[in-house]
This record gives C-alpha cells, structure tokens and sequence, in this order.
C-alpha cells in the first residue's frame, strides 16, 4: 500500500502524538508499504534527522507551508485540497490524520482520524472559553463527521469521544499506544542526576508536566502526609517544564503555594524539562512511580515505569485502570488520605512491591510499536478493500 501519514503536528518535540506517527510510519515502510509523511517545511531538515537511521527505502517527505498545525483555514485548505490532489497524484490509498482534526470535505481516498483523547471537553486547561466552546468542540465534531474512520487509544476514550463528540461507537476503533526501548542504567548518568537533584536518600517520582488535571497540588499534600509521620526520608521529584506561559505560571504557582502551605520545600523538587535518556534513568531508580492524574486518554508513563521495573500508584478514573489492570495500586485522585495510604503502602510492602513490578513487566511486554502498526495496518487494508483494494505502490516522490 501507499499511504499518507500527517506529521503537521511535530514542532521540535517528539511526544506521545509524534511519536505514534514516526513508528507507524518507520514499521510500515519496513513491512514493505510506502509512506508519504507530511510535515512543516520548516521542520523538514528535523524530521529528516529523525529518520536518518531509516535509511533509503520506501519512505518520502513531504513538506508543506504551514507555520502551525492549529485549526485554521490554512489546515483545512491542506487537508481538502493539496493532500486530497497528492493522494490522486500519487496512487495513495489513504489518508492517516494523526491528530484530532482534519476536514476533507473533498475526499479523493479514504480519511483516517487519530484522536487521543477529548481532554479540552472536560479541562479546557489553557485554553480560552471562546476557542473552547466555538471552535474546538465544533472542530472535533466536525473532524470526526468528515473522516472515514476514527482511531483512539484506549476504550475509555472510545466512550468519551462517542459521548461527547457525537460519534457512533461503530466509527470509533481502538489501538493502544506503543512503547518506546528504555534507555539502559548507566551508573554515570545515574550519579550525576542523583546529585543534582538530592536524590541520595530515595524518592518518589511524578511525571507528566504541570497541568490543572495532573492533579499536582494534591499529590504534594499526599507526600506531606508521609514527610510529617517521618515514614520516608526521600524526596518529592516532579518532571515537566513551565514554559512561561500564563496559564503554565499560573499552574506553577498553585504547586509552589502547596509546597509551602505542607512546609517540605526541602523535600520538594522540580526539574525543569528532562531528556528521555534522563527520564528512563529517574523511571528505573525511583522508589515508586505515582502517576495521580484526573483525566488521561490512555497514560503511557504508566507503561513506562512498568518496563523498567518501577512500582507504580495512579489514578482509578478514565483510562489509567484500563493502562495499569492489576499491576499498579489504584487510588482515588480526590482523597489525599488515600493516595498518601497508598504510596506508603507501596514504599513499605516489599512483597506487594515485588508482585506488582513483576506483573507490570508482563503487563508493559503487551505494548509495543511493531503491534501498535500491525493493527493500523489492518484498518489500511479494510478501508483500502472498501474503495476496490490496495492499487500497488509506485515510486518514491
């Protein structure tokens, strides 16, 4: 087959979005299929480097004019003109839109939407009311009325776009993400992040940046809970960068104020942006992983800290019970008293610790990108067989 993958989202950061684009597009090209990935001309040199180990082969990008992936009228132009006209000029079979919104409203091949989750529905978080209400929601409407078919990432997000979007179940369809190769222990690195953070004595670990729904505040008055009954000795570690932004000040803040108010400013520590090297290194050595979030579409961290043989506490709402099944302690992310019984309990248990890390191995095992392409590569073949079947690959552009 050949089929067209939208990266207009990649913006210098390869998240959990870019990331599920890249490896679809790196594993089909390897299974013999051609790739057309779309992205900024401004980000093309980027993207190439992304994909230099890929070497020649049957993947091509393709750069377009376009300063954001934003809902605009520039987008929609793209996504029902150039790339409909590149699907006909190229004998492409379909379409892949990877992220939340696409309008081709003159489709030439069948669309296929990614949606991760409907977030903004429930935390509008940094958005404004207007953007919102006027044109979010009814672009997410719009988006999934237009398009062949729509994928997302867990069946609680399968539940929450049919409700919330308007869309029938029957048009939604479920892969999960994959995981990404952790990076190995390396004692150098180890030592370095050990002593730049203060990390001697032990900690726990939170990732996942500071955000209304990360549920920040009350996961600090949880671990204040365990500091005042001098139960544990470590330290507080908490990932993500504060961009500057207004509503990323604003979260900062409240954090800040939580950490004062609980007096552990010495037990407290956020690092700023961190690498994936360094990342999978705090992953692998943290005492216990906890992951409190009020809201997630699916949880990848979660995984992750699963992989690497980390214990791990999170939420019992949205999709994290359906991520962590029964190899993580679930807690109500409201009740303080809880998550802080919880975390004790994992960092005092050592039979329950080992049980749980053993089952998040098994459990991590089941995720992976080659599996996560394999099922998309299914729903290729369906829809390519609803318009006559696949029509063969031609050259690389």
């Amino acid at each position: 087959m050949k089929v067209i993958i939208d990266l207009r989202k990649y913006d210098g950061v390869v998240g959990g979005v870019e990331r599920g684009a890249l490896e679809i597009a790196i594993n089909a090209t390897k299974r013999g299929h051609d790739i057309l990935l779309v992205c900024k001309a401004s980000r093309e040199s980027e993207v190439r480097e992304l994909l230099a180990d890929l070497g020649p082969g049957r993947l091509a990008i393709v750069p377009v004019h376009v300063r954001s992936h934003a809902i605009s009228l520039a987008n929609a132009r793209l996504d029902c003109g150039f790339l409909q006209d590149l699907a006909e000029r190229e004998g492409a079979d379909l379409i892949h839109f990877f992220y939340n919104w696409a309008f081709p409203c003159r489709k030439k091949v069948p669309c296929l939407l990614t949606i991760h989750d409907v977030i903004p529905f429930t935390f509008r978080e940094a958005m404004g009311w207007f953007q919102n209400h006027f044109l979010y929601r009814t672009a997410i409407r719009t988006a999934c009325r237009l398009n062949d078919l729509v994928v997302t990432v867990s069946e609680f997000s399968r539940q929450d776009i049919a409700q919330k979007a308007g869309v029938p179940l029957s048009k939604i369809r479920v892969i999960p993400n994959g995981l990404r190769d952790p990076a190995k222990q390396n004692e150098q690195v180890w030592l370095g992040l050990a002593d730049r953070f203060g990390l001697q004595k032990g900690y726990v670990l939170n990732v996942g940046g500071i955000h209304e729904r990360k549920n920040i505040p009350r996961l600090i008055r949880a671990f204040s809970k365990l500091a005042e009954e001098r139960s544990y000795e470590g330290r507080l570690v908490i990932t993500g960068s504060v961009s500057g932004a207004p509503y990323q000040e604003k979260m900062k803040k409240q954090c800040d104020a939580a950490v004062a108010e609980a007096e552990i400013e010495d037990r407290v520590v956020f690092t700023g942006f961190i690498s994936d090297r360094d990342l999978d290194i705090l992953l692998r050595n943290a005492d216990v992983f906890v992951y409190p979030s009020l809201y997630e579409g699916f949880g990848i961290p979660i995984l992750e800290a699963m992989k690497v043989g980390t214990p791990v506490v999170t939420s019992n709402v949205t999709a994290m019970p359906e991520v962590a099944g029964d190899a993580g302690l679930l807690v109500d992310p409201i009740n303080v008293r809880d998550m802080a019984r919880q975390i004790g309990r994992m960092l005092n248990d050592i039979a329950l610790c080992k049980n749980l890390v053993a089952k998040g191995h098994e459990r991590s095992a089941d995720y992976s990108w080659s599996k996560n392409c394999e099922q998309y590569l299914a729903i290729y073949e369906e829809l390519a067989g609803e318009r006559g079947g696949p029509r063969g690959c031609r050259h690389r552009v």
